[in-house]
Parts: C-alpha cells; structure tokens; sequence
C-alpha cells in the first residue's frame, strides 16, 4: 500500500528541531463518547490519554470512517473543538467501529533528539547500524503516518479494517476483568508484525501514560494485564529506512487502538 506524504517545504521543517520530540512524539487517539442521541469521536493528539494538546489539521486526514454491519462510511463532517478534531455520528447508523488514517507527513530531526525519540520508542536495534547514539551526527530525515481506531461496539473487536499498520484486538473487552491479560495482534500491509512494542494505558492511571509494555512474537501477537475498569488504549510503532532514501532517512509508523472495560 502506498502512503502519501503530505507535501512540505524541507527548509520549514527543520526550524522544528528544538521542538519536534514534542510533536512527533504525540499519539493519536480516537476517543468515542456517548451523548445522548449521537457518539461524539474526538480526534485526540497528545501522550497523556485521553488529553489532547493541539487539533489535528483537517488537511491531514488521509481517510476517516466508521464501520457498521453493512460495510463502512466515509466521516467527511468534523470541526474543530478546542484541542479535538471531532466528528459526532448518528447512533441510528449503528457504527461498530471508527477508524482514522493521517497522511504521511515529514520532519527533521537533530541526531540528539532523534536519539531521545528512538530510545522511548525501544527502537534502538530497528535503526542500526544506520543509525547509532553518540556516534551519528547527521540530522536525521523521517516521514511519519499514523492511524488510530475505536471501538463502539464490543461484537465487532476484532474486526480489521485495513489499515497499512494496524493493532487488531483478540479480547472482547467486554468480557476482561481487572487482573485478565489484553491478547492484541499487529499488522502491517495485512501481515503479523514481529518485535514490536505494544504499551497499553489508561484513562484514570498513572495520569494517561503508559502502564505496560511488551512484544510481538512471530505471529504479531502479545498479551497485556489490564488493571481497572474504564477508558483504555493500545499502541505501537514501526520504524525502517525510507525507500525514498534520497529524501528520506526513515519512514515510521505508529498505530492504537481505544476501547472500554467495564
């Protein structure tokens, strides 16, 4: 599958470098709400769950739509509500699902603050000998994509929708307790993704930050501990050298996917 990159002037970018671990870093999340008639789905960007700290641009969104029993709808009606993108749905459309994809976008990073971010990331061996702390120099060159899904309607959890990376739940939330593991499995382009980091968190623990790490085996499968009833998160990352290499340095990919335990 190919991802567009979102076209931006390279010599803006790199003004960025003393603040771009901040916005690179941030997660997106999707964030469902009941509100009497209507589900409110807020577009949230931020790594204290489930805050958000800016809007994401309208321009970014690559594809947004919800899913229900009769194959999927493309959201093209969202404003801006203080720091959230928001789009509100109908709940005679019986959306099971929502899903979000933004564009592929670049940055530029100091090979200090490149290091900071891989090394929060895990990520370390997924970049050398490319890339190694201390010893590269170089400013580092990354276009990032990221997609984001929420679940609305618990029958539907293991759903795949499609997306070039994507976290797919093998748990019914609905019937996890406090102490159960989460079993999640990951995709990229429609396959099981290996040694990958998959955090999980929560919205009234430890202030929206991660709670648990741990790694995909060989067929992109893990288990988490969830630890309380409410709004929860999954998420990860992919990292690898851009096939643009003439442009690019590397090319990341960052997935979640929210859901509620009673």
């Amino acid at each position: 599958m190919f991802i567009e990159i979102e076209a931006v002037n390279f010599s803006e970018i790199i003004v960025l470098c003393t603040s771009a671990l901040i916005i690179l870093g941030h997660n997106l999340w999707l964030v469902a709400k009941d509100e009497r008639d209507e589900i409110k789905i807020e577009v949230v960007t931020s790594d204290k769950f489930p805050e958000s700290d800016s809007a994401v641009k309208p321009t970014r969104i690559a594809d947004f739509r919800f899913f229900a029993e009769n194959g999927s709808i493309k959201i093209t009606d969202y404003k801006t509500e203080e720091n959230s993108l928001v789009a509100r749905l109908k709940k005679e459309e019986k959306a099971n699902l929502v899903a979000l994809e933004l564009f592929s976008h670049p940055i530029v990073l100091e090979a200090e603050k490149f290091a900071g971010y891989i090394k929060s990331e895990a990520a370390e061996t997924s970049v050398a000998p490319q890339f190694v702390e201390g010893e590269t120099t170089k400013a580092q060159r990354e276009s990032y994509a990221k997609f984001a899904k929420v679940l609305i309607d618990d029958n539907s959890f293991d759903k795949i929708v499609g997306q070039k990376f994507e976290i797919v739940l093998q748990s019914n939330p609905s019937e996890l307790k406090t102490g159960e593991k989460l079993k999640v499995k990951v995709l990229f382009d429609s396959k099981p993704s290996s040694n990958l980091r998959v955090s999980v968190g929560a919205e009234n623990l430890n202030g929206g930050k991660y709670l648990a790490h741990s790694q995909t085996d060989e067929n992109g499968l893990t288990e988490l501990e969830i630890f309380g009833a409410g709004r929860w998160f999954a998420r990860t990352h992919f990292i690898r050298p851009h096939f643009d290499s003439a442009n690019f340095d590397w090319e990341s990919f960052w997935a979640s996917v929210t859901f509620y335990i009673n």
